[in-house]
C-alpha cells in the first residue's frame, strides 16, 4: 500500500519513513506527481490549509493522502 505525504519537503519525507519503517507502507511525496496541482493556500487556518492539500492530491492520485501545514495537526483522506 501507498501513503501520499502531500510535501515537496524532503526532511518531512524522511521523518515519515522513519516513523513508518516497520510498516509495508511505500511513502510517496508531492515530487513523485509531476502533474499534481499547486493547491493554494487559502484557508483561514492551517488545518484548512492541510485539509484541502491532502482532499485535493487524494482525489488526483487515488491515494490514501497526509498533509500538514506548518503548526498544524495532520490531516488525512482518502480517495474520493
Amino acid at each position: 500500500m501507498e501513503l501520499l505525504v502531500a510535501t515537496r519537503n524532503r526532511n518531512k519525507i524522511r521523518e515519515i519513513e522513519a516513523l513508518l519503517a516497520d510498516t509495508e507502507l511505500k511513502v510517496r511525496s508531492y515530487r513523485d506527481f509531476p502533474g499534481a496541482p499547486e493547491v493554494p493556500e487559502t484557508g483561514q487556518t492551517f488545518a484548512e490549509n492541510a485539509t484541502t492539500k491532502a482532499v485535493t492530491l487524494a482525489r488526483h492520485t487515488g491515494l490514501l493522502t497526509i498533509a500538514d501545514d506548518s503548526r498544524s495537526m495532520p490531516s488525512t483522506a482518502g480517495p474520493a
